[in-house]
């Protein structure tokens, strides 16, 4: 075996044919493995004291560990093996402990709380979905089949998406346990997900609408967040673009907010009139941040609400029915409620800036209407139904004409 003492230009640009191991110089026990594939690995090797035979433990991948880092822990380990332990056995011995539970709280603390914003759907994912099934394996006893049982059961429940959600979760855990070296290999590999994603087609009922805006004062929400929701409901936009708005979009002389192309899901400028509902929400908001171009409306402390955070805050405050429910169900609900008082299609595309069915193609580019007059008398007319759902009392509601 070639021995070097590694530097942190040649670990990042040394390549090979065949499988190399590269002994460090100047750390005892330090080796690099280095694949075709480009994979390096950090591995520690010693003798074992007991038997003389020869023992290998990894301890990271570059670039996740770098050559500093590495040798400290290979110093750190030849330590060990110098007042008579083994860690070789050591960690076969934790490997055949650990539980698939305990193996998912270190993926949560050591990966993806630090590496992912979404971590917290990960935990739910995996204490709702996967450990009532292989929570108490050993995880190095898992096998294929235990992990297509958890996946086919939610297949066969009907929740094709979130079989696939599961799996995707699932599936990153184990491949970090074997990147860790905590497993020797991944039960999640080569495992496809079953049946094809269907879009959703979740619409809030007037009762669940109703319950969701009534719970919103109480709920454990930053004010902000409430805001939020409560403007998806009245303008049907996409939350991203709610959550993103910035006090320079909104003109309250003209109870408009002019959400630029760039922040659209089309590409094109789209212009939302503002319901007397709308602008109640809207104004306060408008009185606390500066009014330079750009400058977040709905903000908390230094950071802006984002749609991600949105939807997190929804699971985990808000999920009142059996069925889950997403921010971007109240969009596809205002869409169906605004049919139901009689607003024409045209006119519900028109306020949603979605391009479909009426807008699509030909007819798209040859009607270049706006609709502005008849989506304001949509949004209105929204706004003063939605107020009937979540009050009680009667809508003043004049349906729309055909072809209005």
């Amino acid at each position: 075996m070639p021995r070097k003492n590694l530097t942190a230009r040649f670990v990042e640009t040394v390549k090979v044919e065949t499988r190399t191991d590269y002994q460090d110089e100047m750390v005892r026990g330090l080796w690099l493995r280095v694949s075709p594939s480009g994979a390096r690995t950090w591995q520690a090797v010693y003798t074992r004291a007991s038997d003389g035979t020869k023992q290998r433990v990894k301890l990271g991948r570059y670039p996740g560990m770098t050559l500093e880092k590495a040798r400290t822990a290979a110093l750190k380990m030849m330590t060990a093996v110098a007042d008579g332990d083994d860690p070789a056995d050591e960690k076969r011995a934790s490997r055949a402990a650990m539980t698939v539970a305990d193996l998912g709280a270190l993926y949560i603390k050591k990966h993806a709380k630090p590496n992912k914003r979404t971590w917290a759907e990960d935990q739910r994912i995996l204490d709702r979905d996967v450990y009532p099934f292989v929570g108490r394996m050993k995880a190095h006893a898992v096998k294929r089949r235990d992990i297509l049982d958890v996946i086919d059961a939610k297949v066969e429940a009907g929740k094709v998406v979130q079989s696939r959600r599961v799996l995707a979760v699932v599936r990153k855990m184990f491949g970090w346990a074997v990147d860790q070296d905590y497993l020797q290999s991944s039960p999640v590999a080569g495992i496809k997900p079953r049946g094809k994603a269907t879009q959703r087609d979740r619409v809030l009922s007037d009762d669940e609408i109703e319950a969701i805006w009534n719970a919103l004062p109480d709920a454990s929400l930053f004010d902000a967040t409430k805001d939020v929701l409560r403007l998806l409901f009245l303008t049907g936009q996409r939350s991203g673009e709610v959550a993103g708005i910035t006090a320079d979009e909104i003109d309250m002389d003209r109870a408009t907010w002019t959400i630029p192309a760039s922040r659209t899901k089309n590409g094109r400028t789209h212009v939302v009139p503002l319901s007397p509902a709308a602008l109640a929400i809207v104004e306060p908001w408008l009185d606390r941040v500066s009014r330079e171009p750009n400058a977040p409306l709905f903000a908390r402390v230094e950071q802006a609400i984002e749609s991600n955070a949105i939807a997190a805050a929804t699971r985990k405050h808000l999920q009142l029915f059996d069925e889950r429910w997403t921010p971007h169900d109240i969009r596809r609900t205002v869409a169906t409620g605004a049919a139901g008082i009689g607003i024409q299609p045209h006119i519900i595309e028109a306020t949603l800036n979605h391009v479909s069915g009426f807008k699509a193609g030909v007819a798209g580019i040859y009607n270049r209407a706006a609709y502005e007059p008849e989506k304001r008398r949509a949004l209105d007319m929204w706004a003063e139904h939605l107020d009937a759902i979540v009050t009680g009392r009667t809508a003043k509601v004049v349906p729309l004409k055909a072809g209005a």
